[in-house]
């Protein structure tokens, strides 16, 4: 009974303490000051500059965590945005559409776990942590769908967009049909040479069978 009463208390004084710390931490006040309309709207408060943030702060711990988690949730639902917009843009439109829309549900999950054990900084961490998690499962998810096997070139759906491919499956077509043209080129050049030498080594045959059978018929009419 004693052991859980102090476990009670302790939970209660590192709450507190986590109260009285986590809103008016610099990593709050920073995140608030970074992106004020935003942080202002999330809060509810007129829009403030980061220097109207440092000590003695004009907002409330409260608010100041509210406005520093809404910079947060932001920030971490747009990063895996940017990240499979750029993967799309590098070749991968089908990752890069798992990894943006499994990223952006994997950091709202984690900012709201964060938010509800520490709003701001922690709201960032869950996001952050709910985000690649998210993003690594909705792009395997993605590929799974599509048929894509990242070990086989052979796999997938073939997408190019203005002739330019974008699928790995269009990007071996697309290789195979150069390395095909290229083949073809290189034949039409080296043909005729081919051809000059096969005639050449008829001729030599030819008159090889020819000497020999002269050889054979002076023989027959003159003996040796």
């Amino acid at each position: 009974m004693a052991d859980k009463t102090m476990g009670a208390q302790d939970f209660l004084m590192f709450q507190t303490l986590l109260n009285q710390v986590g809103p008016l931490s610099a990593s709050n006040q920073a995140l608030y000051g970074m992106f004020p309309k935003t942080a202002a709207a999330a809060a509810g408060m007129p829009a403030v500059g980061y220097r109207a943030l440092t000590a003695p702060s004009p907002i409330a711990p409260a608010t100041l965590a509210k406005g520093a988690a809404g910079v947060a949730r932001m920030g971490s639902t747009r990063l895996p945005l940017i990240q499979g917009g750029l993967q799309a843009l590098g070749g991968d439109p089908i990752g890069g559409a798992g990894v943006a829309g499994g990223g952006f549900l994997g950091a709202k999950a984690g900012a709201a776990i964060g938010t509800a054990i520490a709003p701001g900084i922690g709201t960032l961490a869950g996001g952050l942590i709910g985000g690649a998690l998210g993003g690594s499962a909705g792009q395997s998810l993605a590929r799974g769908i599509t048929g894509i096997d990242v070990n086989n070139p052979l796999t997938g759906p073939d997408i190019s967009l203005a002739g330019i491919p974008l699928s790995q499956y269009a990007k071996t077509k697309k290789s195979l049909e150069r390395a095909t043209e290229l083949e073809k080129k290189r034949y039409e050049t080296l043909a005729p040479l081919y051809e000059e030498a096969r005639n050449r080594q008829m001729a030599r045959d030819m008159i090889g069978s020819q000497m020999g059978l002269a050889s054979t018929m002076l023989g027959s009419v003159y003996g040796r």
